[in-house]
């Protein structure tokens, strides 16, 4: 089954999402990368991660699932007068991109949205050099926590679960992350929680 991106691009959810940027959502990523690199932005969202990305390496690809995603990556890169980024509507599970044509792979709270995360993974390893990275960040929802309870919040917890769950993706990939890791062939992992 294909996912649903249950968070859809509303201005609310891209407010949100805009201040991401590579220092607070890949800081963990950071220390790799290197000027001459060549980068795949998975899921590049509203573009905010991606350009700081692309400020640091030589070449970033930023894919989005549909052209109206994509526009807002370019929008955000264009604002920032870059000229290093190329664009592609692109589904993670059949990447369009012969094996070893980049150094890093990223995908930031991408996994926890698509309908099978360790394909996904598999072709993220197959387009990514044998000497590169594979670099992934996801949420896990049931970690949240808030006090004094709010019996409103528990309950829309357990609307977005279902929700997410219903639209073919997993609201709690973080904890999985590793797993799936291995299960699509990975042996070197690194795997951290913030």
């Amino acid at each position: 089954m294909d996912a649903v991106y249950t968070h859809g691009h509303h201005e609310s959810v891209l407010r949100s999402h805009r201040w991401r940027t590579a220092e607070n959502s890949a800081a963990y990523l950071l220390p790799h990368l290197l000027p001459h690199m060549k980068v795949l932005d998975v899921g590049s969202g509203p573009g905010t991660i991606t350009a700081d990305l692309a400020a640091r390496v030589g070449h970033m690809t930023a894919t989005e699932v549909t052209e109206d995603a994509l526009a807002l990556a370019r929008a955000e890169v264009d604002g920032r007068g870059l000229d290093n980024v190329d664009f592609a509507v692109a589904d993670v599970h059949a990447l369009d991109y012969p094996d070893d044509t980049f150094c890093v792979v990223h995908a930031h709270q991408v996994l926890q949205h698509v309908g099978d995360p360790v394909r996904a993974l598999r072709e993220m390893r197959r387009v990514t050099r044998p000497t590169g990275y594979v670099a992934a960040r996801d949420s896990d929802y049931s970690g949240f926590v808030w006090y004094p309870l709010l019996p409103a919040l528990d309950e829309w917890m357990a609307l977005y679960q279902k929700l997410a769950r219903s639209n073919g993706g997993e609201p709690d990939a973080g904890r999985r992350l590793l797993s799936w890791a291995r299960a699509a062939g990975f042996e070197d992992v690194t795997a951290t929680s913030s």
